[in-house]
């Protein structure tokens, strides 16, 4: 399932069901063949999906729509819209409907540091950022402990919306020691330019490595609302420090990633003593 926040970027002009419904061609449900009748309404709506009929983000009819349209039980059509969603086809919103989600997903491989915008460059999407805030505050005790500083030291903070072809894929949080990038706030527009950019060029950062973790989670409250998302939808969830020439982390993200939009390869590679053949069974 996917879902969007309430800024205008991400919620175009939504079409009444009743209109996206009479611009799909009519198709009747045939009980006498062997196809479950959930799959005929499934592969109906999967069609009008496919052709644009239903366009992203507009709203399919209502289960009772369909059900009357198809005379079928609505438990027969709620099936069919649990399998669409199952299958990231549409995305619910509770107490507004079901909408067609975008079917764009990031694919990524983690085998390099890279940053959002060069990940998204390498598979021709384009990169942009809604800033929720930026500035400069007071490390707390964790975010000291992951940038091996003390408590209440000043860091420079950024979080932001990052889109993808202007389509929602994460929300993103960045910490970094603000000795090491004094006045970052004032010059640079990070709706638009790219952080990994200015910290390289503009403040001689050398990103050599990072530790990255991933976990599957459902998200907190903060990020439902921000993220216009419900409860029961994991999302995933990133943090990484970055280190520099001298093995000091100069950068702690934590990120959250829709889980219907990210997929990520890992490349694994056998040890030395496989490849050579030895401890085999």
């Amino acid at each position: 399932m996917n879902s969007k926040p309430d800024i205008d970027v991400l919620n175009p002009p939504q079409q009444d069901s009743l209109d996206t419904a009479s611009a799909n061609p009519a198709i009747v449900v045939n009980p006498n063949v062997a196809t479950p009748l959930y799959q005929q309404i499934k592969d109906h709506c999967q069609s009008g999906i496919k052709s644009g009929s239903y366009p992203v983000d507009s709203r399919l009819p209502s289960e009772r729509q369909l059900a009357e349209k198809f005379m079928v039980s609505r438990m027969t059509v709620t099936k069919a819209f649990k399998e669409l969603e199952r299958e990231g086809w549409v995305y619910a919103r509770s107490g507004k409907g079901t909408f067609v989600a975008p079917q764009t997903k990031i694919d990524q491989n983690l085998e390099k540091l890279t940053s959002f915008s060069e990940d998204m460059a390498a598979q021709n999407l384009k990169v942009t950022s809604r800033i929720l805030s930026i500035g400069v505050e007071n490390a707390d005790e964790s975010t000291a402990k992951k940038l091996w500083i003390g408590p209440g030291t000043l860091i420079f903070v950024l979080e932001r919306f990052r889109l993808a072809d202007e389509e929602l894929i994460s929300l993103e949080r960045t910490h970094i020691p603000y000795a090491l990038c004094p006045d970052i706030e004032k010059h640079y527009d990070f709706s638009q330019e790219s952080l990994y950019n200015i910290l390289r060029n503009q403040y001689s950062f050398q990103l050599v490595v990072a530790q990255q973790t991933v976990e599957a989670r459902l998200p907190s409250d903060d990020e439902m609302k921000k993220l216009g998302i419900e409860n029961s939808k994991p999302v995933l969830s990133f943090e990484r420090s970055t280190f520099n020439e001298n093995s000091h982390p100069v950068e702690f993200v934590k990120s959250v990633y829709l889980g219907d939009r990210y997929k990520l390869n890992i490349m694994l590679k056998p040890t030395s003593s496989i490849v050579k053949g030895e401890g085999q069974n």
